[in-house]
């Protein structure tokens, strides 16, 4: 039952997320107006509100105008309530539980804002470094040095790429968004995490844009990195107890 209400806890959470991804990039307000079909501007009701459940109802249409509404709304909020009852499978009933879903949630917010606008939101990143320093001497599987040391190696190499291409080839080979969501991971999972997100996020990142540099024949194009570092991110997180005995260090 705990878990049933936790991920009824997390779709609500998720439709709070479609509004956080759908408003804030457009520097609209997340508390008003109440939300609204974009199609003809109609308020939703209550009852076509409800998590999942509304979008099945509706087929996945705007009630009065019919308008297909992105199947991007069920996704989050499934999403959201499988990464809480995850959360809670792999911490239990603690401070490191809350953390890391709130972590996750975060990082699911800005891989679609990302995806859609090629933007990280310091809105996000910026305060999320503050918080993972913050509440580190309180969690029992990091401390406030591996919380320095995380938001110190996630953002000095990822600066570090970032300034070589922009002074030596005059390109953005990486994202400033991108250096800040790197010290962000680092200052919630520490050096593991910001190294797990590094390198699987480039192997990941490069799995995808390899199709397309075959077919342009160039490397001169811009992929949304974001999504990427959160997925290596928590690839490495699921597998860290194997990653970590199998170089001898747990």
């Amino acid at each position: 039952m705990e878990y049933v209400l936790l991920f009824v806890l997390g779709l609500a959470a998720g439709s709070f997320y479609n509004v956080v991804i759908y408003r804030l990039p457009r520097n609209v307000s997340l508390i008003s107006p109440p939300s609204s079909c974009p199609s003809c501007g109609s308020r939703i009701r209550w009852y076509d509100n409800i998590p999942v459940v509304s979008y099945i109802l509706l087929k996945g249409r705007c009630r009065f105008c019919g308008a297909k509404i992105s199947p991007q709304y069920p996704v989050v909020e499934l999403l959201s309530g499988l990464l809480i009852v995850f959360s809670y499978q792999r911490w239990g009933l603690s401070l490191d539980f809350l953390v890391y879903y709130l972590f996750f949630s975060a990082l699911l917010v800005l891989s679609l804002i990302d995806l859609r606008w090629f933007i990280l939101p310091d809105q996000i990143t910026l305060p999320g470094i503050a918080l993972g320093l913050i509440v580190s001497p309180f969690r029992e599987t990091l401390n406030l040095t591996e919380s320095i040391l995380g938001a110190i190696l996630g953002g000095g190499v990822s600066l570090a790429i970032y300034l070589y291409y922009v002074r030596f080839r005059k390109i953005e080979g990486l994202g400033f968004g991108d250096v800040k969501l790197l010290a962000f991971i680092g200052s919630v999972t520490g050096p593991y995490g910001a190294l797990a997100s590094l390198f699987l996020g480039s192997f990941l990142g490069l799995l995808f844009a390899f199709p397309t540099v075959i077919r342009r024949k160039t490397v001169k194009f811009a992929i949304p990195f974001g999504p990427f570092l959160s997925l290596g991110c928590f690839i490495g997180i699921l597998l860290e107890d194997r990653v970590l005995s199998f170089l001898g260090l747990k």
